[in-house]
């Protein structure tokens, strides 16, 4: 979600429900329904819904939060591994290190848009590349030498990273509970209508309503940003952590050797 669709959907609500509210108060008997309508109705489902929306919004920027952690372990963790080929033999360093531009650049322009699009699959590009790793250590293991224990510490480092940001990309705020906390909103916000009263002026009317409209939008909106941690929208998560990792693994070839020419993407 976009600044300005942020902004738009605040101020639309924000105009809808001020409007709303002053055609029900120019029907409403003077000084309004508190002696018909239990006042206390408000502060109820006041109270109830800014607990819910509180237990939400730290659910979601939890979730935000750790969305960014994976995302720089990940590329930490790859970094490692690129040290970690400094200390095997270079029949075995060198391709590992091609390997992992290629898994760079992959994670980079394969898995961060199929998050976004909301396939959460560990993408065939990856596996191909993990693959052709294996394979050289499996066939060199000898040659690997004290850099294989660091190598696989720091794999196990990526895995997790890597298996918690597709998690993370297929979860979210469950249906059931964006229902509540919309139908909810509506109904704190409607128990204000017994305040309404039509002996009072259309400002203060507005007075009485913008507030609550407003934190119940903007608290939706929060919410919805922080459910989508890899949007592709200003101030989600995106890969630039990997893209640093690939632009020191690239600037600072390790072995000297001429950068790889990796597989073509689909």
């Amino acid at each position: 979600m976009t600044l300005p669709i942020a902004i738009a959907i605040v101020l639309l609500t924000i105009a809808v429900g001020s409007a709303a509210y002053i055609l029900v108060a120019r029907r409403s008997p003077e000084g309004g329904r508190g002696e018909r309508t239990p006042t206390s109705v408000y502060a109820v489902t006041a109270g109830a819904m800014s607990l819910l929306i509180a237990f939400t919004l730290s659910l979601t920027f939890e979730q935000y939060l750790s969305a960014q952690q994976s995302a720089a372990s990940e590329a930490e963790a790859v970094m490692s591994m690129a040290r970690a080929s400094t200390f095997m033999d270079r029949s075995v360093g060198d391709p590992l290190r091609d390997q992992l531009v290629c898994y760079a650049e992959e994670v980079i322009d394969v898995s961060w848009p199929a998050v976004r699009s909301g396939d959460t699959r560990l993408q065939p590009e990856l596996i191909a590349t993990l693959g052709m790793m294996d394979g050289i250590l499996a066939e060199n293991a000898d040659a690997a030498g004290p850099g294989l224990d660091l190598w696989e510490t720091a794999n196990q480092q990526r895995l997790a990273a890597h298996m918690q940001m597709l998690q993370i990309a297929g979860s979210g705020v469950p249906p059931i509970l964006w229902l509540l906390l919309i139908f909810g909103s509506i109904i704190t916000i409607g128990s204000l209508v017994v305040y309404a009263d039509r002996s009072k002026p259309a400002w203060g009317h507005i007075l009485v309503i913008v507030a609550p409209l407003f934190i119940a939008s903007a608290a939706l909106v929060v919410i919805a940003f922080f459910d989508r941690p890899y949007a592709d929208t200003p101030g989600s998560i995106t890969p630039r952590a990997m893209e640093l990792t690939l632009e020191r693994m690239t600037q600072n070839p390790i072995g000297d050797l001429p950068l790889p020419v990796c597989p073509p993407r689909s």
